[in-house]
């Protein structure tokens, strides 16, 4: 008589777990704002006169002179826990998608608290500008907020090429996002006088880094490269000219005026940046891939010596 074993239902992957993963994402990716006190900047708008120190508790930077700030800090939320997700499903089950759910529940509350208290400090009712600034603010924090769920996307797939990506073109926010560290201790006033320098080369390390783990092969993965150091070249100019733009109070607000002078000043700020990171990306990437071409993996090392080992064991485990 044959007695059938019965089958053990499939264990759903856990969900709490990475739904705190991704949490702890979104707010790692704030983190730097919140230890530096996250008092909100002075408004130009504000109804009442207050002082730096009394302004209100906010989790996001709004204000248009910490546009490029707030970008940063909203979509490395996204990219930690995606990182932290893609390590810990090599080890067991997860998902995913409630991982990129706590990313999301931390930006919609964040977002949520910190123009609420915006809004409540403006004259929204009767001054078109103040209505103006906190649309055009609320509609960046929303589009950092859907490219951090694609950077959650990208950095926790299974493809190290993809994975590559998504870390280098999150490179240049990296820099940004340590720049913060150092300005949450000091104050925006008296910056380190080597932020700049810092802002310029974390991020090509993390590309060059980035480039020497996706690798060369298959030949798409080119592709990679080039998109991450033509990122790496642009990105830094680009986001200096749309703070300048949004920062000039000369404009008065005009928003045609705001996109002619970023357009204009571009071109220079890119002529000044240089391409020496670019090259310094491209050397560690091609340095690191050809290390990693000519030096054996474990996983390599152990898929060659196990038929040996095998060999050599007079016993074979039947578990």
């Amino acid at each position: 008589m044959t007695v059938s074993t019965p089958i053990a239902p499939t264990t759903p992957p856990a969900r709490l777990l990475p739904f705190l993963v991704g949490v702890g994402g979104g707010l790692l990716g704030i983190l730097p704002w919140l230890v530096g006190g996250a008092r909100l900047p002075l408004q130009n708008l504000w109804t009442v006169a207050t002082m730096p120190d009394a302004m209100p508790i906010v989790l996001l930077p709004v204000n248009q002179y910490f546009a490029i700030l707030l970008f940063s800090l909203v979509l490395l939320g996204g990219v930690f826990a995606g990182i932290a997700i893609r390590i810990l499903s090599q080890r067991r089950t997860v998902a995913v998608w409630a991982a990129g759910l706590g990313v999301l529940a931390v930006h919609v509350i964040a977002t949520l608290q910190s123009f609420v208290v915006v809004a409540g400090g403006l004259s929204l009712s009767y001054d078109v500008r103040a209505l103006v600034y906190l649309g055009g603010m609320l509609g960046g924090a929303v589009a950092a907020a859907l490219l951090a769920q694609l950077g959650f996307w990208m950095t926790s797939r299974p493809s190290a090429a993809i994975a590559a990506l998504g870390i280098a073109l999150a490179a240049v926010p990296f820099g940004q996002w340590v720049a913060r560290w150092f300005l949450a201790f000091t104050g925006d006033a008296f910056p380190p006088v080597f932020l700049p320098s810092l802002t310029t080369w974390i991020p090509a390390i993390v590309v060059g880094v980035a480039l020497a783990w996706c690798g060369i092969r298959p030949a798409w993965r080119i592709a990679v490269w080039i998109v991450s150091l033509l990122t790496l070249a642009l990105l830094p100019s680009l986001f200096g000219a749309i703070q300048y733009g949004l920062g000039s109070r000369i404009l008065g607000g005009n928003l045609v005026e705001m996109t002619a002078a970023s357009v204009q000043i571009f071109p220079m700020l890119l002529a000044e940046d240089g391409f020496l990171p670019v090259l310094v990306a491209l050397v560690i990437g091609i340095v690191g891939t050809v290390v990693r071409m000519l030096v054996p993996t474990r996983q390599e090392t152990d898929a060659g010596q196990q038929p040996a080992a095998a060999e050599e064991s007079p016993y074979v485990s039947g578990r």
